[in-house]
């Protein structure tokens, strides 16, 4: 008979590990506890460390695994044919857990499964992903939603998917804060997928689990971070939560999606998505494992963090935020002045496409300029210098856009000379447009008409 089809028993566990074997025992054990978590039935137990009192009530485990020896201990266990093994004083709990469970797994899913339910809470990503590796013998890697990998087991190739899907060779299933990815020949990715469905549905119900706790722990920062660029409190504050006067940091306005219509759906439908923003920001943010707030500004999110390298974090922060969503971030400051890198944050958001990540220190004079302006202005300054029909409008983007006019006629689909009439009436209503002061109201006129556009 097939091994991999049995339970697993005290005995053979014990022999495995190279253990000291006090008491044999043939009954089966599915996993480990400790004698407080040691309650109800306790068939298939390990029972982990010396029960406080009378050990009666465990006559029904599978055996006990000691660091010290005990007399009385195992003269009940000979009686009741319950195991008793010693362990070396340097075994930890944990790694006789996970050893525990490679061999359930590999034997029979069912008892495996029951066990993982109880180990996973304690357990982080990669010994997590080992384990599963050793159930399925499929590479894993846990891809975080901008890109980094979080956790790997096994030789999974360097380039992963971020979305979950499958082809070829790999599976990637949603696992919370990014996905599950499993690599393999594809009979041996659907045999195993129903277990890396559960273990990528735990993984999710864990991380929300952190993500709640992490909001807790936020909401607090965040209430202090309002708080001081309201200039309801003092910058001081913020030493409680690891900001201090000499730490780089610079502070980031988020903004997702937007979501069309003034009714009740689309009003919920926007705080849905700035509470999904925050958390995801949250989540990237913790994982730098630095010092950061999170705070709410309508259907913005305020982000301040110490930073080590502001365009790469910024970059990945964006990575990891909805599709769509878009970014502005101060100058790196240090000291208190959030007031200030809150009006860059602001600038830098409003010079910023869907799916961009704009610093305050990269705007050209120009974008500078106008975002100062009102909408009105801006609106103004358009019609002032940019009085042309829609043909002649997008007639002049080409041209300016193409390397040589001939390009930008192929791009409009019209002969040449057609473009150079239309060229000579866009002259007759704007100047020569070889001239610099002619070429200066256009891009203006452009910029504005773009940052209306936004």
């Amino acid at each position: 008979m097939d091994e991999r089809t049995n339970p697993l028993s005290f005995n053979r566990l014990v022999q495995d590990l190279g253990l000291e074997a006090r008491c044999p025992s043939d009954r089966p054990l599915y996993f480990l506890l400790p004698p407080a978590q040691a309650v109800g039935p306790l068939r298939g137990v390990g029972v982990l460390g010396r029960p406080p009192g009378s050990p009666e009530r465990y006559a029904g485990a599978s055996g006990f695994f000691l660091w010290e020896e005990d007399p009385l201990l195992e003269a009940f266990c000979r009686k009741e044919g319950v195991g008793l093994a010693l362990l070396p004083p340097w075994v930890r709990p944990e790694a006789l857990r996970l050893e525990v469970q490679k061999r359930l797994l590999a034997r029979q899913e069912v008892w495996g499964l029951a066990g993982l339910l109880e180990v996973l809470p304690r357990l982080m990503d990669r010994p997590f992903l080992e384990l599963l590796y050793h159930a399925t013998g499929l590479s894993l890697a846990r891809v975080a939603p901008w890109g980094e990998v979080l956790a790997f087991a096994g030789t999974p190739p360097p380039d992963h998917p971020r979305e979950a899907g499958a082809g070829k060779g790999y599976l990637a299933l949603e696992a919370g804060e990014g996905v599950l990815v499993a690599y393999g020949p594809e009979e041996r990715l659907e045999a195993a997928r129903g277990l890396l469905e559960l273990c990528a549905r735990l993984l999710r119900l864990r991380d929300l689990e952190r993500s709640l706790e992490r909001m807790q722990e936020e909401s607090l920062g965040g209430v202090a971070l309002e708080a001081v660029l309201l200039g309801e409190a003092e910058p001081e504050r913020l030493r409680a939560f690891g900001i201090e006067e000499t730490v780089e940091w610079v502070l980031a306005l988020l903004e997702p999606p937007p979501v069309p219509g003034q009714h009740r759906l689309a009003e919920a439908r926007r705080r849905e998505a700035t509470l999904e923003l925050r958390r995801r920001a949250g989540g990237y943010l913790d994982r730098l494992g630095i010092p950061y707030l999170l705070g709410t500004r309508g259907n913005r999110v305020v982000a301040l963090w110490q930073v080590h390298s502001e365009h790469k974090e910024a970059l990945a922060l964006l990575k990891a935020l909805p599709e769509g969503s878009r970014l502005g971030y101060s100058l790196v400051h240090t000291g208190f002045g959030l007031q200030e890198a809150y009006r860059e944050a602001l600038i830098a958001l409003k010079a910023a496409r869907p799916g961009e990540a704009v610093s305050f220190a990269g705007l050209d004079p120009v974008a500078y300029f106008l975002l100062q302006q009102t909408p009105e202005d801006l609106k103004a300054l358009t019609e002032r210098f940019l009085p042309l029909s829609e043909k002649l409008l997008k007639t002049l983007e080409a041209y300016l856009e193409a390397p040589s006019l001939e390009e930008a006629a192929s791009r409009l689909h019209i002969h040449p000379n057609t473009l150079r009439y239309r060229l000579r009436r866009i002259e007759k209503l704007m100047g020569p447009l070889k001239a610099p002061e002619t070429m200066a109201r256009l891009y203006l006129a452009l910029r504005a008409r773009d940052l209306l556009r936004e």
